[in-house]
């Protein structure tokens, strides 16, 4: 779709007064007119994601610091999907995941700001005998260039059992993989390090820190820890559910391999009260990169995203609980709706396999190793002119062509896994898994 006439006098327009010191208030017909534009686009874009049973959860949008979208959308009619039901409003508060971190990052810039801590500190200053703590600092925890390993790789499958200190000491064991500030990787065993400190340094829990530095200043009180000690304000909880051989479950207890710290729950206008707040110094500075500040946080059955553009001036926040949904592309398509770019609403996926020669498909045998899903191995082989994928040794399933380099397994999904060359002409192989693209790098 492209931009209107309209849009682009508008856009001249907020230029202009962004020139200003101060944000000139949306009053005038056209802008109004612009919002209501922006609001049919968006909404029909997610009833459409709904309708096809790819989105359920709740979804606030604003432009030009005025609220384009705030809705719940829901697979069902009504609330008796399961018990607890799928069914969510407004008003419902999810998990947050991976979001967490994003506290984490502000939380250090506050501490930092007065005077507390240093992000170029090593981690030794805080945490006494830690291998590598000479190598590693706040900072390299902070974006995932610490060499830690993703997850916790010896007895992390009751790290819901344990307690701070015996989390550092789990951490303790762990190698690194790669040498500090070598390369990146999303780390879960770093942040767990991150929150040991900012509780250390603020002599609180981590959560209990958070209330205090950005849930009631902000007045987000819809906001907190599930294992607070006083978790009073959590009163529309919303289940995750995900599904299994077509039958929707739902989640009733958190992961025995989760680690209870970091566990946050909130609403899309808490959210948005937060990613609006951080345009404030000391964070922009710190935490912007391109005028841009964003973090998705996700499991089985929970989804959750928040970003904002500064320059463009508009943020998205959406929650779900429900997982059979193409993340990525949602995220792309409601910038671009934002953005007055094109995009196409989201219809039924049906998608026609071709035939390959072997010849080409031999290419693409091999071991790939995925690092950011925990090193997950999948070995490509062709038989009877299929290419057909293993997962520690037992058959995942038969890929289908859609051309010489694209594959897919469900003629009805749009995710598809993607042969490329790299640079030093070896193959690679990019693989959408639950919305989201993930490479693997030939091992064998």
């Amino acid at each position: 779709m492209k931009a209107t006439c309209i849009y682009s006098l508008l856009l001249i327009l907020l230029l202009s007064a962004c020139q200003t010191s101060q944000k000139t208030p949306i009053s005038n017909t056209k802008n109004t007119e612009k919002i209501d534009s922006l609001h049919y686009k968006a909404d029909e874009y997610m009833q459409a994601l709904t309708n096809l049973g790819k989105f359920n959860g709740v979804v606030l949008l604003e432009k030009n610091n005025k609220i384009v979208l705030q809705k719940a959308y829901n697979i069902s009619q009504k609330p008796l999907d399961s018990l607890p039901s799928l069914w969510v409003e407004k008003n419902y508060q999810f998990d947050l995941r991976s979001i967490a971190k994003l506290f984490a990052k502000a939380s250090v810039i506050k501490l930092e700001n007065e005077g507390r801590l240093n992000r170029n500190d090593f981690i030794e200053k805080y945490i006494s005998n830690f291998p590598n703590g000479n190598k590693i600092t706040i900072e390299h925890l902070m974006h995932n260039r610490s060499g830690l390993p993703r997850e916790f790789t010896t007895n992390n499958d009751n790290c819901l059992e344990l307690g701070s200190d015996e989390i550092i000491a789990l951490a303790k064991k762990e190698k690194l993989e790669f040498e500090p500030n070598t390369d990146e990787r999303y780390s879960n065993v770093g942040f767990q390090l991150l929150y040991y400190v900012i509780s250390k340094i603020s002599q609180k829990s981590y959560h209990n820190y958070l209330k205090e530095a950005f849930f009631e200043p902000l007045e987000m009180k819809n906001s907190g820890g599930h294992f607070d000690f006083d978790n009073s304000n959590l009163k529309n909880y919303a289940y995750g559910h995900y599904k299994k051989d077509k039958k929707l479950i739902p989640i009733l207890e958190f992961p025995k391999d989760d680690c209870k710290v970091g566990h946050l729950y909130s609403t899309v206008e808490d959210l948005s009260k937060f990613i609006n707040h951080l345009e404030n110094e000391p964070y922009f500075s710190a935490l912007q990169d391109k005028n841009i500040i964003g973090h998705a946080g996700g499991t089985q059955g929970k989804r959750a995203y928040v970003f904002k553009n500064y320059e463009k001036e508009y943020s998205i926040v959406f929650l779900t609980n429900y997982d059979e949904i193409p993340f990525q592309q949602i995220t792309e398509d409601l910038k671009n709706i934002l953005e007055g770019k094109p995009y196409q609403i989201p219809k039924e996926v049906n998608r026609t396999a071709i035939e390959i020669p072997q010849n080409i498909l031999s290419n693409y045998e091999g071991t790939y190793d995925f690092a950011e899903i925990e090193h997950l191995k999948l070995k490509f082989v062709v038989e009877k002119d299929t290419l057909v994928a293993y997962q520690d040794g037992k058959f995942s399933g038969k890929l289908l062509a859609e051309n010489d380099s694209t594959f897919f397994w469900d003629k009805k999904s749009a995710e598809s896994i993607i042969f490329q060359k790299n640079e030093n002409n070896e193959y690679k192989v990019l693989m959408d898994f639950k919305g989201a693209k993930w490479e693997g790098l030939k091992v064998e």
